[in-house]
C-alpha cells in the first residue's frame, strides 16, 4: 500500500510538471495590462469658437496600465443622442511647421513657418490623449454654442491588452469673441457697451484742467474695416480728443514704433499709424518683445515725454494689452472722453 501510494504521488507530480512545461508556451511573456486607472482631469471642454484651444497634460495614467496607449474619439452626439456628423468633416487651419520666435522680419517669413492643413474640429492626439479644438475655422452659425447644451463624446483607450471606454465627455463651446479685452457675453454674444479701456496710464494730465486722466476715461474701440485690395492684412491705430477730433499719433513721440506690435512696413497716414500684420495677434502664446510675460496677449505702449509742473522731464503714456483672433483689417481707436492729454 505504501509503495502504491508513493507511486500515485510520483505520477501526480510528473503530470503536474508535464502540464506546466506544455502550457508555458501558451502564456504570453509581454501581455499588456489595461486598468481602470487611466483618467482625464477634465470631463467638460468649454473652448471659444473662432480660436484654437489646446488641452495638454490632461491624462493621468496609473501603474496598473501598460504604455503606449492609443486614444480615439468615438460616438460624438448631440445632447439628445443624435449623431453629430459635423465632427467627421475636416476644415482648413494654419499649423506651425517651424517654431515662431517673435524675431521674424516679414510676413513672408512668418508664413513660411506655417501651412494650411485640414483637421477635424475636435481632435485627439493618438498617443498622448491630449485634445485640440480647432475653433479658428468655425463659428456659431453651424457649431452649437452655449447656452445650447452642446455635444457629448466618448474616448476609446486601447493597447495590446484590450480596450476600454471613458464615456460622456461634454463639449460646450462659448460664442466667438473676435478680440480681447471684450465685455461681450460669451453665452449670449451680446455686449452692453461697444468699447473697453486701456490697462493703465502714466502721468497723463488733462490739457484743460491739468488733472490726471485715468484709464476709465479713455474708451477703446475695435473696428473691423472694409477690405480694400488684396495685399497684406493691416492693423491701424488712431486717437481722438475729447471733441472727437483726430490726434496725430506722432505726438506719442517716445513710442518705439518698431516694437509697438509685431507688424511690418509701418507708415503714418492722416494722423494714424498702420502696420501690415499676420493674424491672430499674438501669433503664438510665447513671450516676445510684443507681448505680456506669459505671451497670452500683445501689449502696446504709447509714450511721450514732457516737462511737469516742477520743470522735471516726465515719462507719460498709455499701456494697452489686447488680442485679435479674427483675421481682417482692424482699427483700434482710442477716444479721450473728457480731457485731451497735455503733450506740451
Amino acid at each position: 500500500m505504501k509503495i502504491l501510494k508513493s507511486a500515485k504521488q510520483l505520477l501526480m507530480l510528473g503530470m503536474g510538471l508535464f502540464m506546466l512545461v506544455s502550457c508555458k508556451k501558451y502564456i504570453p511573456d509581454d501581455q499588456d495590462s489595461l486598468g481602470s486607472d487611466v483618467v482625464y482631469n477634465t470631463a467638460e471642454f468649454t473652448p471659444l469658437l473662432g480660436r484654437n484651444t489646446f488641452y495638454n497634460n490632461i491624462v493621468n495614467i496609473g501603474q496598473n496600465t501598460s504604455q503606449p496607449l492609443s486614444f480615439k474619439i468615438v460616438n460624438v452626439r448631440d445632447i439628445d443622442g443624435q449623431p453629430a456628423t459635423l465632427f467627421d468633416d475636416k476644415f482648413p487651419v494654419k499649423v506651425w511647421t517651424k517654431a515662431y520666435s517673435g524675431y521674424e522680419k516679414s510676413i513672408d517669413e512668418i508664413e513660411s513657418k506655417r501651412k494650411i492643413e485640414y483637421r477635424p474640429i475636435l481632435e485627439i492626439l493618438e498617443k498622448s490623449g491630449n485634445i485640440n479644438f480647432w475653433g479658428q475655422s468655425v463659428n456659431s452659425n453651424f457649431v452649437k454654442a452655449q447656452p445650447d447644451s452642446g455635444y457629448v463624446f466618448d474616448i476609446e483607450i486601447s493597447n495590446t491588452g484590450g480596450r476600454r471606454y471613458l464615456r460622456d465627455f461634454k463639449l460646450k463651446p462659448y460664442r466667438e469673441r473676435a478680440f480681447e479685452p471684450s465685455i461681450m457675453d460669451p453665452v449670449t454674444g451680446l455686449s452692453p457697451l461697444p468699447y473697453t479701456h486701456p490697462a493703465s496710464t502714466t502721468n497723463l494730465f488733462g490739457e484743460r484742467t491739468n488733472l490726471l486722466v485715468f484709464p476709465s476715461e479713455i474708451n477703446v474701440y475695435f473696428n473691423k474695416l472694409e477690405r480694400k485690395g488684396t495685399g497684406s492684412r493691416t492693423l491701424t491705430i488712431s486717437f481722438l480728443d475729447s471733441l472727437n477730433r483726430p490726434i496725430d499719433v506722432k505726438k506719442f513721440a517716445a513710442t518705439d514704433w518698431e516694437k509697438l506690435v509685431h507688424g511690418f512696413n509701418h507708415r503714418f497716414e492722416n494722423g494714424k499709424v498702420i502696420y501690415d500684420v499676420a493674424y491672430p495677434i499674438p501669433l503664438a502664446p510665447i513671450k516676445t518683445d510684443f507681448t505680456s510675460e506669459d505671451g497670452g496677449v500683445a501689449v502696446m505702449n504709447f509714450k511721450f515725454r514732457r516737462k511737469g509742473q516742477f520743470g522735471f522731464l516726465e515719462d507719460c503714456g498709455i499701456q494697452m494689452p489686447f488680442a485679435i483672433y479674427e483675421e481682417g483689417d482692424w482699427e483700434i481707436q482710442f477716444r479721450f472722453m473728457y480731457e485731451t492729454p497735455r503733450f506740451e
